[in-house]
């Protein structure tokens, strides 16, 4: 009986040491590739790296932010967010490193359209919660930005739905409402005074 109270205590040891272990290396190697050094560490991702320090978000309020700020939902409750981020967006982003000739910013413009896209839903998917994290209580300036903002609560929109190329180079605007009904990138369409000034 002695001898089995011995093997269970030691058990229940190392048990709880790889369970400690196991902890500490998800958590940190979290940390670690949610790093913008590691991001940029990735040749296609020094061009959109570059156009955010050019940015007006980069150095607003005395802030310098980071990949991971506007990518990855940060914070214990939205851990699992940041691990399915990290598994589902960024394999295979990695394997594109890999496999497509980002050699030139050419070159990643012909694909930046999807990549734009695939940012875009993903952020509409999270209620632009990464957005919200810096952008709390927002009071919009002047009559017809309250009116815009309050498609939030008629029309299922968020942040991402209207502020579209704060950050990176400029690409077509997404009608995220109507991309997710049909499941496929739809564009936004221009207002008609724009349509007719051209």
């Amino acid at each position: 009986m002695a001898e089995w109270g011995r093997v269970s205590i030691g058990a229940l040891i190392l048990g709880a040491a790889i369970g400690v272990g196991t902890i500490a290396v998800v958590f940190g190697g979290e940390a670690a590739i949610s790093r913008t050094d590691f991001c940029v560490s990735c040749h296609s991702e020094t061009y959109p790296y570059e156009e955010l320090k050019k940015s007006s978000h980069y150095g607003a309020l005395g802030a310098d932010p980071g990949c991971k700020d506007c990518h990855v939902p940060q914070g214990f409750k939205n851990f699992h967010l940041a691990l399915w981020t990290h598994v589902m967006d960024g394999v295979p982003f990695l394997i594109e490193e890999f496999t497509v000739d980002y050699s030139t910013i050419e070159k990643f413009n012909e694909r930046r359209p999807e990549a734009a896209y695939r940012a875009r839903m993903k952020l509409k998917g999270w209620d632009s919660m990464t957005c919200r994290e810096c952008h709390k209580n927002t009071k919009p300036p002047g009559a017809s930005a309250k009116a815009m903002h309050k498609k939030m609560e008629t029309e299922g929109a968020t942040c991402i739905d209207c502020h579209q190329n704060l950050v990176h180079k400029k690409v077509p605007e997404t009608d995220l409402n109507a991309s997710l009904k049909q499941g496929k990138n739809v564009p936004k369409e221009e207002p008609k005074e724009k349509k007719e000034e051209e």
